[in-house]
């Protein structure tokens, strides 16, 4: 009997890391400094939350349909209940379709399980998702619908291989803003999207064998950024290079910003001032790294062609290649110089 529990457990030890093997964990709707989220079922199937000793179920039919979350010090919440987290998903731990709000604000559909943490006074959602379903997710929200075939296949790739490369939070993987990558509701994946990333399943780019964390941007300004040329310092990693775009070339955008004469200006091809005064202005004030600064009798006038940070992948050039004919290998390749596409490990 002992063994027959040891080999059970065994088994589940290993559905769970199997399971984990394929999925990421995002933490979504960060933005709103939440202190109170409402999860609710979507469709037919319950939801079930644990928390500390206690659980709610959730049936989007019958009996209870919503469970607000609320912070109180380092606890969270949950009607009467309280437990420093929350876990959410299926009766049988699997993933969930469920819509997560931030009342009077806004609301989102996922498919995953939900964790609910508090860090510093504000609730920290998580979503733990299928890999594929977060790059099919992340392109449908990167790309324009539009976007030729070969094109979406590439930045499936690209997107995979940033997933792949490694965390870039301590307290889950990786957000859903463009700090990480933009990622919206499963329910905005068109079918172009989704078969991109069928395409393309599994495959990463890589550098010296290991997946890169890959960059892309949306229009260079008709060259795409070294580390150096955006003053980041070069790593061990990608080092990234400069290459032409004759995509942008051809087809130039311009934007201008005008803003008080005195405010002090950034300089062009600098990443971190940009982010700086980004945050500062607003993102429509800079949208791109590659500028000029001038000045008039009544205005600071920063003059603009590029979109973006310029680094790696230019989604507007690799739509005019794949128009051109090129297919998602020679356009990753392109952009990403000395890198190789090989299978996710």
């Amino acid at each position: 009997m002992r063994r027959l529990l040891i080999l059970v457990c065994m088994c589940f030890a290993l559905i769970s890391v199997c399971r984990g093997q394929g999925e990421v964990r995002v933490g979504v709707l960060g933005l709103f400094h939440a202190k109170e989220f409402v999860l609710e079922p979507v469709g037919r199937r319950a939801v079930s939350i644990q928390g500390r000793g206690d659980g709610v179920l959730l049936n989007g039919e019958h009996g209870r349909r919503s469970a607000a979350f609320r912070v109180q010090g380092n606890s969270i919440l949950l009607g009467g209940l309280s437990s420093p987290s929350w876990r959410a998903g299926a009766r049988d731990g699997s993933a969930i379709r469920f819509r997560l709000s931030v009342p009077g604000r806004i609301h989102r559909v996922y498919e995953g399980r939900l964790e609910m943490e508090v860090h510093h006074g504000e609730l920290t959602a998580i979503v733990i998702m299928d890999r594929e379903l977060a790059v099919a997710t992340i392109v449908a929200s990167e790309m324009p619908q539009d976007a030729p075939p070969e094109a979406l296949k590439a930045q499936a790739v690209a997107v995979r291989s940033f997933l792949a490369a490694g965390r870039r939070h301590a307290a889950f993987e990786f957000c859903d803003t463009t700090h990480c990558q933009f990622l919206r509701s499963p329910d905005d994946v068109n079918s172009r999207a989704r078969d991109a990333v069928k395409a393309t399943e599994g495959l990463t780019l890589a550098y010296r064998g290991a997946p890169l964390a890959a960059m892309y941007s949306s229009r260079c300004g008709g060259q795409t950024r070294s580390l150096g040329d955006l003053g980041m310092q070069a790593g061990v990693g990608y080092p990234y290079y400069a290459v032409a775009c004759r995509w942008c070339r051809e087809h130039p955008v311009q934007w201008q910003t005008r803003l008080n004469p005195a405010a002090r200006a950034p300089q062009p091809h600098d990443e971190s001032q940009r982010i700086q005064k980004a945050r500062q202005w607003g993102w429509s004030a800079l949208p791109g790294s590659a500028f000029e600064v001038k000045r008039d009798s009544e205005s600071l006038v920063i003059e603009g062609h590029s979109i973006g940070h310029g680094l790696g992948l230019c989604q507007f050039g690799a739509m005019g290649m794949a128009t051109g004919g090129s297919d998602f290998r020679a356009i990753l390749a392109y952009y990403y110089p000395n890198s190789e596409i090989q299978p996710l490990r």
